[in-house]
């Protein structure tokens, strides 16, 4: 059974207008949708990998979050066949238990076939306590990708509000209006760890699963 849980005035308005924002902020083909992977609530914004979303749609596999996992599937070459014999026991026993369609096994060894679904392109943190509780917040999304918070109306100390997110890369967005103040700074991931794989994991089930999604249009 699902639990309907109440949603205040405040904070269905400081959602709707988070995502506004990251529809303002995304690029055209990127997918919004609200998840809470590192905690409070965020808009995420992610640019699906077209191939790797209707492979697992045809085989049925939905978001894999198991570390252990992960790294296994890290450690072997996508679409190569690895002997089984050349596993340690800790990447076996991840396998041993992985879902359908993240490695299939054949006569020259076992062959991994997942890959990230997507590749998460922003946070955006409602900063419904203040813009210095926002910028923490945001925080927690920087080794994952761009971020940027909003803010029903401008805070009083503007100047130090703007100074720290751009110190900070964080994106200032003040207002219905929907006012950029501080553009997010660009996220750059130099290469895929497991911790950067089980993010995009999470953003794919806030995208798969959650009621409020939509894709920002190519117009």
């Amino acid at each position: 059974m699902s639990v309907i849980r109440a949603v205040s005035p405040a904070t269905a308005t400081a959602r709707a207008a988070a995502i506004r924002a990251a529809a303002l902020l995304a690029a055209a083909g990127t997918r919004v949708g609200v998840g809470a992977p590192l905690g409070g609530w965020a808009v995420l914004a992610a640019i699906p990998d077209p191939d790797e979303t209707a492979r697992r749609a045809r085989v049925g596999l939905g978001a894999v979050t198991d570390v252990p996992l992960l790294e296994a599937l890290l450690g072997l070459p996508h679409g190569l066949p690895v002997p089984v014999a050349g596993l340690s026991d800790r990447e076996r026993r991840a396998l041993d238990v992985a879902p359908a369609g993240c490695v299939e096994p054949g006569p020259d060894g076992i062959v991994r076939q997942a890959r990230p679904p997507l590749t998460p392109a922003l946070a955006v943190v409602p900063a419904l306590r203040g813009w210095q509780a926002g910028l923490v917040a945001a925080g927690r999304y920087a080794p994952f990708c761009a971020r940027a918070i909003v803010l029903p109306r401008a805070p009083r100390d503007l100047l130090a509000a703007c100074t720290e997110a751009d110190f900070y890369g964080v994106g200032l967005i003040v207002g219905s209006q929907l006012e950029v103040l501080v553009a997010p700074e660009p996220y750059r991931a130099s290469r895929v760890t497991a911790r950067r794989w089980w993010f995009a994991e999470q953003v794919h089930q806030a995208l798969i699963t959650g009621d409020e999604r939509t894709e920002v249009g190519t117009a």
